[in-house]
């Protein structure tokens, strides 16, 4: 047998004299299959011309000498044909080619890759009652910016609004102020942007989100501190205090597992929780006695809380319409009138006080009439529910947004103390009736808690039936030992 060189792969396949390792030709042949093959790109689309050259490849059976069964398992001898201008054109559907849709621009890697964040990063700030726009802006880290801002009137104006309580939070790009937003409500928002180094605002309506959340917890090492821990901030603690301080008292009745329950309401912007809002409804089982309260609001926009059955939590009245205020005449049918010199029945008490100390209502009600009413002078009448009635004389000047009709609650300032009518000095005199007849506001029994009206308690009863149905869900986990702390989409 001769030699036959193969003129294309450059080396010898006929066997020689000396009986090679067939292991070595399996190798060689799948070396050149592997090199052949693997430089096609298996997913490119072959652009054909009638002057491309392309060589296919014969097989061919013939492995000369080797054994029948060694050549079984080798791969064919690989022979190159010419087959120039057979394909055209039109043929490229027989390679099954599709053309692929690239990418408009080169996919990147992440080696050596730029991380340019352009995202801002916030910082917030609560405005408390003592802060200026400058200590406002010292806070977020943009004291600078303050009068570049204010060179924009109507961003000036808006600034000028901020007041105790509101949230301000202010984005930052590489240090730079890139934005910055407040609100006074939880619900209407200024938002300060900047555009090609020019700050404009506007005000803008549902940037902060407010959430419905959730806590249960059992007092094991003190209120506020097992409250923070189940993730309920302090001033809700503190709203749940003054909501319960009417049958609680906190200085000396709360125990050590005592179960606290609350729903309330959490401020969100951006993702980020930024603040707490109202406490909605709350359960506190002190001693084993429990207490439930539910907040509800006024068709006025007035809030208060209830229990679940449609009575005030807190006391119907309180007992002195003037805070720190000294008596200087208690209620006697048998007084001496001072200015009359004669014997006048003194139907309510006086309190001493300053010319313009506030006067506050001391229960929720109507106001019958307001203006001047006798030997009383400038007066106050207030109708209350369950037939009680109270008076306010010798004011200096009313609350100038007050007329007859007008409703008042417990606390709202009405008026100054003065001494019109007939009084020898500046004083308050306070009538409490009940059922027209004047009775004793420092000693007589004092109603515990006033309820709705019919048309309010079924609102009250329709907006409840949810909060009730929570705080019945967690009492039952507190009951099991079972601490809740979660929050939805409000």
């Amino acid at each position: 047998m001769h030699e036959q060189n193969h003129p294309t792969l450059g080396f010898n396949l006929s066997p020689s004299k000396k009986r090679s390792s067939p292991w070595l030709y399996r190798s060689l042949a799948l070396t050149t299959i592997i090199t052949i093959f693997g430089n096609i790109p298996l997913q490119s689309q072959l652009l054909v011309t009638k002057n491309t050259s392309i060589q296919t490849i014969e097989i061919a059976s013939n492995l000369g000498n080797f054994p029948e069964t060694e050549a079984s398992s080798l791969p064919s001898v690989i022979k190159p044909i010419d087959n120039s201008n057979q394909i055209t054109e039109s043929d490229n559907t027989l390679f099954g080619s599709h053309e692929l849709s690239l990418p408009k621009r080169a996919i990147e890697t992440y080696v050596g890759h730029v991380d340019n964040d352009t995202s801002g990063k916030w910082t917030t700030y609560h405005v408390k009652s003592y802060d200026n726009l400058t200590n406002i802006f010292y806070k977020l880290g943009h004291q600078s910016m303050l009068k570049v801002l204010q060179q924009n009137a109507k961003i000036k104006k808006e600034l000028a609004s901020l007041k105790s309580g509101s949230i301000v939070r202010a984005s930052s790009v590489n240090g730079e102020l890139s934005e910055l937003v407040f609100t006074n409500n939880n619900r209407d928002s200024y938002v300060i942007t900047r555009n090609d180094n020019k700050y404009s605002g506007k005000w803008k309506s549902k940037v902060f989100e407010v959430r419905q959340s959730r806590a249960s917890f059992t007092i094991k090492n003190g209120l506020f501190f097992d409250a923070r821990k189940a993730g309920i901030a302090n001033n809700i603690i503190k709203q749940i205090v003054k909501v319960f301080d009417w049958d609680i008292d906190f200085s000396h009745d709360v125990r050590v597992g005592d179960e606290v329950t609350a729903v309330f309401e959490e401020i969100y912007h951006d993702g980020d929780k930024v603040g707490n809002q109202y406490l909605l409804a709350a359960e506190f089982v002190n001693k084993g006695r429990e207490f439930k309260a539910i907040r509800y609001t006024y068709k006025d926009g007035k809030s208060d809380y209830f229990t679940p059955q449609g009575r005030e939590m807190k006391k119907a009245f309180i007992r002195t319409p003037i805070a720190h205020a000294r008596v200087s005449s208690h209620f006697n049918p048998g007084r001496f009138h001072p200015v009359l010199h004669r014997i006048k029945a003194h139907k309510g008490t006086d309190f001493a006080a300053r010319t313009g100390t506030p006067i506050m209502a001391t229960g929720n009600g109507i106001i019958k009439s307001i203006g001047r009413k006798g030997g009383f002078g400038r007066a106050i009448v207030i109708q209350h529910r369950e037939g009680y009635t109270t008076l306010y004389a010798h004011m200096s000047r009313f609350n100038n947004k007050l007329k007859a009709g007008s409703k008042v609650y417990q606390g709202d300032i009405i008026g100054y103390v003065g001494q019109s009518g007939l009084a020898s000095g500046p004083h308050l005199h306070y009538e409490f009736k009940l059922a027209g007849k004047a009775i004793d506001p420092m000693k007589a029994p004092l109603p515990n808690s006033m309820s709705l009206s019919s048309r309010e308690l079924r609102d009250f009863r329709n907006k409840a039936v949810n909060l009730v149905l929570q705080l019945n869900v967690l009492h039952r986990f507190v009951k099991a030992k079972i601490e809740i702390n979660s929050a939805i989409g409000g």
